[in-house]
């Protein structure tokens, strides 16, 4: 009689706090000696008493490059253990709803001319003031229409559309790439989550932006969700409440 043989069991998930305590220290490990590696190639590039050919600083600066980008990443697992451990206060204050709006144009418009998406920006309705974080508003917002160019291709078109209505104001980004599937909608927020197509096409990406969206988003008081743009593509909305609950005013005096 041949043994019966159990499966392997699954390996214990990680919980919130390991793994925010693993980004956090693995983000200042790495930081410093990248640091220092960034400093010593931009010394070498400058030191006019040892001049390095063209090859050596053709390799020097691709190494350079490199270096930024494992800086890129690091902050980036820094910025998001930061704000799972609540480490950056709300810091509220109160901003026309236009005001917002131009400086996702302003960040935003130069890039999408560059790739030759076509690009637009919009507010439906009147204007008014909404009490909010810049700060995080800015990482929010970045974080999607960052996105939304990298996967529309040339041609394309992204349009971010703000509107206020009522108690509650919301911006949603529209694109015309490839869209989610739907049974990825929910998973895609989950931290280091990557979708099949962007492992098979090399997209670039950590895993990590919308994690940090949503922990931003919940931070605000907000809700953000993901579906299909009009004829396809990806459409991102965020809503956010126009005054602060208390909890969030507390938390943001404290």
């Amino acid at each position: 009689m041949r043994a019966r043989t159990e499966p392997n069991p699954a390996p214990p998930a990680i919980e919130q706090a390991e793994l925010r305590a693993i980004l956090s220290h693995l983000s200042h490990e790495l930081g410093r000696p990248l640091v220092s590696l960034r400093a010593g190639f931009e010394l070498l590039l400058g030191d006019n008493k040892r001049p390095v050919s063209g090859d050596q600083r053709g390799h020097l600066r691709t190494m350079a490059g490199l270096c930024d980008e494992l800086l890129d990443l690091t902050r980036s697992y820094l910025d998001y253990a930061g704000l799972m451990q609540g480490t950056r206060p709300l810091r509220l204050g109160t901003y026309g709803l236009r005001a917002i709006l131009a400086e996702i144009d302003r960040q935003f418009a130069p890039e999408a001319a560059a790739r030759r998406v076509a690009w637009s920006c919009a507010l439906e309705g009147p204007d008014g003031p909404v009490k909010t974080d810049a700060s995080r508003c800015q990482q929010l917002f970045g974080n999607l229409a960052a996105n939304a160019l990298k996967y529309t291709p040339e041609g394309g078109r992204v349009a971010v559309l703000a509107r206020r209505d009522g108690e509650t104001w919301s911006v949603s980004i529209v694109d015309d790439g490839p869209g989610i599937p739907a049974e990825a909608l929910d998973q895609v927020f989950e931290p280091f989550f990557r979708l099949n197509r962007d492992e098979r096409s090399g997209a670039e990406g950590n895993g990590l932006g919308l994690a940090i969206c949503r922990e931003l988003v919940e931070q605000l008081g907000g809700t953000v969700r993901l579906g299909p743009g009009d004829g396809g593509g990806t459409r991102a909305l965020v809503a956010l409440p126009v005054e602060p609950s208390l909890a969030l005013a507390a938390a943001a005096s404290g």
